[in-house]
């Protein structure tokens, strides 16, 4: 299936299936100023969608979900704006049918988009509204760029190979949320380094109950001022004194840079029944931690 010139997807649902017995699948391709709308499109097997000749920067579509594949080309996708919350486990990457660098991943929507896969897309990845959650065991759920969470909220337990920037230094809020849409604390991983603008905001939860708390796994931390620290309870339970919660796990040589706003260093602070020391030397001496103290 083929849209070109200015032809639209509409608000369509459109499901791509993979080829029988090893055979070729689907294909649908947005060429040239070719418009996605808020078409629904569901990529199965080796079902693909190709956006290598569309002429515009970006192309708009109202959500992606399946286990197919997504060859960006030149051009970046923009998925979401159909609010909807969908999950993809297949690959996106570069290599369409098209001429130059590989293109961006854009979130756009309330909606939250799910991506599991080991995707290999090099441009970078956009967050500017809704939900992110990276959940691939292998390889980069993000590809090889950096990612710019701008709005919105990335967490998931993935691993993320590029660098991370919460927050545009002047927006209304951008956050890093490991455990969001997940019932149990997570650990996101990040290859490189993670920088807290000043509208960025990091939400932790800890689970008193379990001892069981997210982290963050950074090579590199840059806080810059005015980003703050969310910490979220969960359960009212009295911890064991001298407990020690790695909320950023730096695995970089250097220190942590600067403190969250709201979270001095060698604060103590009390949620509950239970009262934390901060410090951004903990650990193996450059970790943020919070200590179950009296």
């Amino acid at each position: 299936m083929t849209f070109f010139e200015s032809a639209s997807a509409g608000n369509a649902t459109i499901t791509v299936n993979g080829g029988s017995g090893g055979g070729e699948g689907g294909t649908i391709f947005f060429n040239r100023q070719s418009d996605g709308g808020t078409a629904s499109l569901a990529l199965f097997n080796n079902g693909e969608l190709d956006i290598g000749r569309h002429g515009h920067r970006l192309l708009t579509v109202g959500s992606l979900e399946g286990d197919g594949l997504v060859f960006l080309g030149a051009r970046g996708l923009a998925a979401g704006s159909n609010n909807r919350n969908t999950a993809f486990s297949g690959i996106i990457q570069d290599g369409g049918i098209s001429h130059g660098t590989g293109g961006s991943l854009s979130k756009i929507g309330t909606g939250t988009l799910k991506l599991s896969g080991a995707n290999a897309y090099t441009a970078g990845t956009i967050l500017s509204a809704g939900g992110l959650v990276i959940n691939n065991t292998t390889g980069s759920g993000t590809g090889a760029g950096a990612v710019a969470v701008d709005a919105g909220t990335l967490g998931g337990k993935g691993i993320v190979a590029g660098g991370i920037t919460v927050g545009t230094g002047s927006g209304t809020g951008a956050f890093l949320e490991p455990s969001i849409d997940a019932s149990k604390p997570t650990t996101l991983t990040i290859q490189s380094a993670l920088t807290f603008k000043a509208d960025g905001i990091y939400t932790y939860k800890l689970n008193t109950k379990r001892a069981r708390a997210d982290q963050v796994i950074a090579n590199g931390v840059t806080i810059e001022s005015g980003a703050q620290f969310n910490f979220v309870a969960v359960a009212n339970t009295r911890l064991t004194l001298g407990t020690v919660f790695i909320a950023i796990d730096n695995t970089s040589v250097n220190p942590i840079t600067g403190p969250f706003a709201n979270l001095p260093d060698g604060s103590i602070f009390t949620v509950g029944r239970n009262n934390f020391q901060v410090s951004y030397s903990g650990g193996d001496g450059n970790d943020l931690t919070l200590t179950v103290v009296p």
